[in-house]
């Protein structure tokens, strides 16, 4: 099965515009998703491997704020 999840980047944000510009060479060719599951694999993996979570994926976990 296949799921397509969307997603938004606040570009006046600095970190989300430099998330843009990094995948948008691959958005033009259709390989953002590619590049997506590549980074998330590669951080997962790495946050699997070391005893305490990354700040980052504590904020995941955390959820959005309500």
């Amino acid at each position: 099965m296949i799921k397509r999840i969307e997603f938004t980047l606040n570009l006046d944000d600095p970190r989300e515009a430099a998330i843009y510009q990094a995948l948008r060479p691959a958005i033009k060719y259709r390989r953002a998703g590619a590049i997506i599951r590549a980074a998330l694999d590669a951080h997962l993996v790495q946050s699997e491997n070391s005893r305490e979570p990354s700040a980052q994926k504590k904020l995941i976990n955390q959820g959005e704020p309500r």
